[in-house]
C-alpha cells in the first residue's frame, strides 16, 4: 500500500510540470537512435532462425479448423456475429505472423466470404509432402469462411522443395460481378528462402488457386499444378516483367476492378548491410487474371528524400505501405523519411505520399502534411518534446514501431494512423535521434506516460484542401524490447531465440485500420495491457488485449466507446483474454445494424496467434484464433457534438480536435491513483473546459455502488473518489464528460 501511495505521489510530480495549454515540461533522461532501434526491430523480424523443423513437427500440435456444416450456431449473415474467440489452425512456428502490416486477414463483400492465409500446422500434411527436411515450414495454407467463422475449409496454395515461402499475405479474387465462390481465386504473396542458407532471401512467390463451394473438391492438401499457379519470381536478373522487388508481404488488395495488387520494396541487394544493402523504394505489383492466372505487372515509385551523410541510404526506415479505394480506381503509396526540401517541423521522419487516381496509370508525389501550421500544436506538438537544441522547434517523429497503418474513406481520401515521438536532434544525418524517460515504476520508456505525454494515436486525414487530424485514443503500454539489453527486454513475454539466439519477438500494439466497404465508417483497432495486471505495473506490453474505436467519416466524430475485443472482464476465451499477441485485422469490415438510437453495429474479422506456454515460445507450434466481432457503436448525435472543421471542408489542419474529440482525450487519459486503493483514491483528469466530470462506480455484478458529480475546471484536476463501506475486489470506474465515457479498472483492498 506504500508503494502505491508512493506511485501516486510521484504521478502527481509529474502532473505538476503542466501548464493548462498542455506544453511538454517533462524532461528525457536521454537522446537514443531511434531510427536504429526500429531498424534492429524489422532484422529480428526478417533475420529469425527456424531450425530444420524438427522440434516444430515434434511440439505439442495446435488445433485444427472445425469442419462441421451441421453446427446448430452457424450462420450465414453478418448480423448476427457475436465476440467469440475459436481456434481454427496453427502454424510450426510464429515468424509468418510477425509484419503488422500483411494483411492476410480479408473479408470479401461479394462473396460473404472471409479468408485467412498463414504458414500450414505441424498437423497438415501438404501433398506431396515437401523434401528436403525443413521444406515443409513453407508450405501455404489458405482458410476460408462462409458463415464467419463457423465452419471453414482449408486449401494448400504454396508447396515447393525449392522455394520456402514466408511471410505470407493474400485474400480472394473475384471477377467483377461474381457472386459463386467457386469461381473465385484464393491468392497467397511473400519472399522466398531455400535449403541453402548461405543464399539467403532468393526471390518471392505470388501464388493461386481457384477456388470451390462449401466443402468441394478443390479444397484439398494439394497446390495447383496450372501452369504459372505457383510463380517464383527470382531477385537477380534477368528479372520479369514486373521488374525487381522483394519482401511483398505487406498490404495485399482486392478491388471490385478485379484486380489484386501487393506491395515490395526495392534494394540493391536485399542479402546486404549498411551500404551494400541500398534501399530505395516500393513496387506497386498488379494482378491482372487471365486464363486461369495471374499476370504481374510493377509500378517502381522512388521518394525524394534526404540523404543520411553517414551512408549512402536515404532516410527512409520500414517498409512502404499502400491502400486503395473499393473501386481500385484510387490508390495510394507511401513511406516514413525526411522529404527533401521540408523545413521547420516537417523535417522529420513523416509521411512521403505518392497518389493515383487512374487505377495505377500514373502516380504523382501529394503536399506533405504541414505541421509548420499552428493547427497542429494543440493536437500534436504539445504532446512531444522538442529538438534538443531549439525549444521553438518540435519535429514530430511518427513512431511505426508501434505498428502504422492506412485506409482510403468514402470520399477517396487517405487516413494514415499512427503514434508519434519527437526528434531530437535536427541535423540531417541525426534525424533518427529521439528521447528516452524516466517513469516512476524505475523503467525507461519512449513516452513519459502522464497526462498530455502519452502514446496518442492519431488519425491524419487527407482533406479536399489539405491534412486534418483526429486523436483516436491514448495507449497505456508500449512495446517492450526485442534484443538484449534493451528497455523492457526482461518485460518482454516471449521467450528468446531468433537469429542470434537471444533476441525476442515483438509484443507492441499492432496498430491496424479497416473500413466498411462504402468507407463511411473506419475502425482502429490496437493491443495494449491492462498495467494493474503487468509485473509491478509496468507499462510494457505483456498482457495485451485488442481495443477498438470507430470514426464516422462525414462528421470527422470519434465514437466516444472504446471497445475491449478480448476483454477478460466478459468472460471471452482466457486462452485469448491478455493473451491477444500477433493480431490481424480484415482491411474491410461489414455494417450488421444501424440504428437512429442504438448506433451502428460494424462486424469485423481478425485473428489472433499465440501459444499458452509461459514464456510463449517462439519456435514451438502456435494457435490462430479467430472471431467475427460485432462491435457496438453507440449512436452519437451529430447535433449534439460541436466538431468546428469537418473533413473536406477546411484549409488546414483544425485548431484543435474538437469538443467531443478534447472530451473523449479527457476521459481516455484520465488516471485513478494508488490503484490498488483503499478507502480513497483519485481522478487525475486534464480538461480543455470547465465542464462536470461524472463518476459512476460499478461492482463486478455491473451494480452502481457509488456515483458522484464533480464542477471540473479548465487544466488539470484531482477529484477524491470515496471508497468507504466497499468491500474487497476488482471494480468498474465510469469517467463521463460530456458525451463522452471512458471505464477504469479499480482494485479495492
Amino acid at each position: 500500500m506504500k508503494k502505491q501511495l508512493l506511485l501516486g505521489a510521484a504521478l502527481l510530480a509529474a502532473i505538476s510540470a503542466f501548464p493548462q495549454n498542455g506544453k511538454v515540461k517533462t524532461q528525457p533522461v536521454k537522446v537514443v537512435d531511434f531510427a536504429q532501434k526500429l531498424a534492429i526491430k524489422n532484422q529480428v523480424i526478417t533475420n529469425a532462425v527456424e531450425g530444420t523443423g524438427v522440434a516444430q513437427q515434434n511440439a505439442v500440435k495446435p488445433i485444427g479448423p472445425v469442419m462441421n456444416p451441421n453446427d446448430a450456431s452457424a450462420t450465414t449473415a453478418a448480423s448476427t456475429f457475436s465476440i467469440t474467440w475459436k481456434p481454427i489452425s496453427g502454424s510450426m512456428n510464429i515468424y509468418g505472423v510477425l509484419v503488422s502490416n500483411s494483411k492476410p486477414v480479408q473479408y470479401n463483400n461479394e462473396l460473404n466470404a472471409v479468408a485467412f492465409i498463414h504458414r500450414k500446422s505441424s498437423t497438415y500434411q501438404p501433398s506431396p509432402f515437401p523434401t528436403p527436411l525443413g521444406a515443409e515450414t513453407g508450405a501455404i495454407v489458405g482458410m476460408v469462411t462462409q458463415d464467419w467463422g463457423k465452419t471453414w475449409d482449408s486449401t494448400c496454395i504454396q508447396n515447393s522443395n525449392t522455394n520456402w515461402a514466408r511471410y505470407p499475405q493474400g485474400g480472394i479474387y473475384s471477377a467483377t460481378g461474381n457472386t459463386n465462390i467457386a469461381n473465385a481465386y484464393i491468392i497467397a504473396t511473400g519472399p522466398i528462402t531455400q535449403a541453402n542458407t548461405a543464399l539467403g532471401w532468393t526471390g518471392s512467390y505470388l501464388s493461386s488457386k481457384q477456388l470451390d463451394t462449401v466443402h468441394g473438391a478443390r479444397y484439398n492438401n494439394v497446390a495447383s499444378t496450372v501452369a504459372n499457379a505457383q510463380q517464383f519470381i527470382a531477385n537477380t536478373a534477368p528479372y520479369g516483367t514486373a521488374g525487381k522487388f522483394d519482401f511483398p508481404r505487406t498490404d495485399f488488395t482486392s478491388t471490385d476492378d478485379g484486380v489484386v495488387r501487393t506491395l515490395g520494396f526495392i534494394a540493391n541487394n536485399v542479402n546486404g548491410s549498411g551500404v551494400s544493402y541500398g534501399w530505395r523504394g516500393a513496387r506497386v505489383l498488379k494482378g491482372n487474371f487471365n486464363s486461369g492466372v495471374f499476370n504481374w505487372s510493377g509500378d517502381s515509385i522512388i521518394p525524394p528524400v534526404v540523404i543520411n551523410g553517414n551512408s549512402s541510404t536515404g532516410q527512409v526506415i520500414g517498409t512502404p505501405h499502400m491502400a486503395w479505394n473499393e473501386s481500385g480506381t484510387v490508390g495510394y503509396v507511401w513511406f516514413i523519411g525526411c522529404r527533401q526540401g521540408a523545413t521547420g517541423a516537417n523535417r522529420g521522419y513523416q509521411p512521403i505520399v505518392y497518389k493515383t487516381s487512374n487505377s495505377g496509370g500514373s502516380w504523382s508525389l501529394m503536399s506533405g502534411i504541414d505541421f509548420n501550421q499552428v493547427g497542429f500544436a494543440v493536437p500534436v506538438l504539445d504532446h512531444i518534446p522538442s529538438v534538443r537544441s531549439n525549444t521553438a522547434l518540435t519535429i514530430p517523429f511518427f513512431n511505426f514501431g508501434e505498428g502504422i497503418d492506412a485506409t482510403v474513406d468514402m470520399n477517396d481520401h487517405l487516413h494514415i494512423v499512427s503514434t508519434i515521438v519527437g526528434t531530437a536532434k535536427s541535423h540531417n544525418d541525426s534525424l533518427g535521434y529521439t528521447y528516452n524517460f524516466n517513469n516512476a515504476d524505475g523503467e525507461i520508456y519512449s513516452f513519459p506516460h502522464v497526462p498530455g505525454q502519452r502514446p496518442y494515436i492519431y488519425d491524419f486525414m487527407e482533406t479536399a484542401t489539405g491534412w486534418t487530424v483526429a486523436v483516436i485514443d491514448s495507449m497505456s503500454t508500449e512495446a517492450p524490447g526485442e534484443t538484449l539489453g534493451s528497455d523492457g527486454y526482461a518485460s518482454n513475454p516471449w521467450d528468446p531465440a531468433g537469429g542470434s539466439g537471444t533476441d525476442k519477438v515483438s509484443s507492441d500494439a499492432r496498430i491496424q485500420v479497416s473500413r466498411t466497404t462504402d468507407g463511411k465508417y473506419v475502425v482502429y483497432t490496437w493491443a495494449e495491457s491492462d498495467t494493474a495486471f503487468t509485473d509491478n505495473q509496468v507499462k510494457w506490453n505483456q498482457h495485451p488485449d485488442i481495443k477498438a474505436r470507430m470514426m464516422k467519416v462525414s462528421t470527422g466524430i470519434v465514437n466516444p466507446n472504446e471497445i475491449n475485443v478480448t476483454s477478460p472482464a466478459v468472460g471471452l476465451n482466457p486462452l485469448v483474454a491478455s493473451r491477444a499477441q500477433m493480431h490481424y485485422v480484415s482491411a474491410k469490415c461489414a455494417v450488421v445494424s444501424t440504428s437512429a438510437s442504438a448506433g451502428i453495429a460494424i462486424g469485423l474479422a481478425m485473428t489472433v496467434s499465440n501459444n499458452q506456454n509461459t514464456p510463449m515460445t517462439q519456435l514451438l507450434s502456435n494457435t490462430h484464433w479467430f472471431t467475427a466481432a460485432t462491435l457496438n457503436f453507440d449512436n452519437v448525435s451529430d447535433a449534439n457534438i460541436s466538431y468546428p472543421s469537418k473533413p473536406g471542408k477546411v484549409t488546414g489542419p483544425v485548431n484543435g480536435v474538437g469538443i467531443a474529440v478534447a472530451n473523449l482525450n479527457s476521459t481516455a487519459n484520465s488516471v485513478i491513483f494508488p490503484n490498488p486503493a483503499s478507502n480513497n483514491a483519485s481522478l487525475v483528469i486534464g480538461l480543455k473546459d470547465n465542464t462536470k466530470v461524472k463518476l459512476t462506480v460499478l461492482n463486478a455484478m455491473g451494480q452502481v455502488v457509488k456515483s458522484m458529480v464533480a464542477e471540473g475546471q479548465t487544466g488539470d484536476n484531482t477529484i477524491n473518489i470515496d471508497l468507504s463501506g466497499l468491500s474487497s475486489g476488482v471494480y468498474l470506474v465510469s469517467v463521463n464528460v460530456g458525451n463522452a465515457t471512458s471505464t477504469k479498472k479499480l482494485i479495492v483492498e
